[in-house]
């Protein structure tokens, strides 16, 4: 994960009628880059279940038509 993305992170928050937050309110470029990062980690994931299946050895292109199915 972007360390500076983290770091960067301003967020507001909305609390309820006892101060205890319940939601939060960030900038939709950091929002859409967040989610990047995390489909991005999902991704590789998932591609880490698919070279240690069986054992066997797989190239890229495979992966990434495994992974290809999988959408």
């Amino acid at each position: 994960m972007n360390s500076s993305l983290i770091s960067g992170i301003k967020a507001q928050y909305i609390v309820d009628n006892k101060g205890n937050k319940t939601g939060v309110i960030l900038d939709i470029k950091l929002f859409d880059a967040l989610l990047e990062e995390l489909e991005d980690l999902y991704d590789i994931a998932d591609a880490e279940r698919i070279i240690k299946k069986k054992g066997k050895r797989y190239s890229l292109q495979e992966v990434e038509k495994i992974l290809a199915k999988k959408e």
